[in-house]
């Protein structure tokens, strides 16, 4: 982890700003969440893991579930970067969902543990507070929206008020089956091949 000097070049103290604060709590929260879970981390650890003081977390974090909220914020703005290009080349519903599960094993590869640790605690941070839209939920609706597409478009002719349920299914499949994948030692593009044939079944 970079810490940030207290002194400037010229001796005088380095002011530290607010945004600077606010990103370091937010790399100790991913580093402590992917390492030891939602629950075993506290915000003490996560100030302590950024250098900072304990009061300075709740200068930018009404608690920890406001603290993970946004570390799956900033985990989905990731892997969105990863999804996006590959569902622009897309042609149809198979195309979109083998690029999608394409990224998602890029993105796990680059970053080890994040959507695990992302997922993980969905259902314990929705009971919390029903308003929290999670990664699971925000994942969902996204699938939802292309399943909704007219057919012509390549999307699955799904009615809309089955889509979310349709869409919150197909995170199942994805998370699940990734995860028993890379405790067995699956390889990617099989287990790429065999997800993308199992949801267009499920979706046929």
């Amino acid at each position: 982890m970079t810490v940030l000097p207290l002194i400037q070049a010229d001796g005088a103290p380095r002011a530290r700003r607010p945004q600077d604060s606010r990103a370091r709590l937010l790399a100790a929260a991913r580093k402590l969440f992917v390492e030891r879970g939602y629950h075993a981390t506290r915000p003490q650890d996560i100030s302590r893991e950024a250098g900072l003081g304990h009061g300075t977390f709740y200068l930018h974090f009404a608690d920890k579930q406001a603290c993970f909220l946004a570390f799956t914020e900033q985990a989905r703005a990731e892997l969105e970067s990863f999804t996006q290009p590959r569902l622009k080349n897309a042609v149809d519903v198979e195309g979109a969902v083998r690029g999608s599960l394409e990224a998602i094993f890029d993105y796990s590869k680059a970053h080890p543990g994040v959507l695990v640790a992302a997922m993980a605690d969905a259902a314990v941070i929705a009971a919390d507070d029903a308003a929290a839209e999670t990664l699971v939920d925000r994942w969902a609706g996204q699938w939802a929206a292309l399943l909704r597409k007219p057919a012509d478009e390549g999307g699955q002719d799904v009615a809309a008020a089955d889509a979310g349920l349709v869409g919150a299914a197909i995170v199942g499949i994805i998370h699940e089956g990734s995860a028993y994948a890379h405790r067995h030692g699956k390889p990617p593009a099989a287990t790429i091949d065999l997800l993308t044939r199992l949801i267009l079944k499920a979706l046929t």
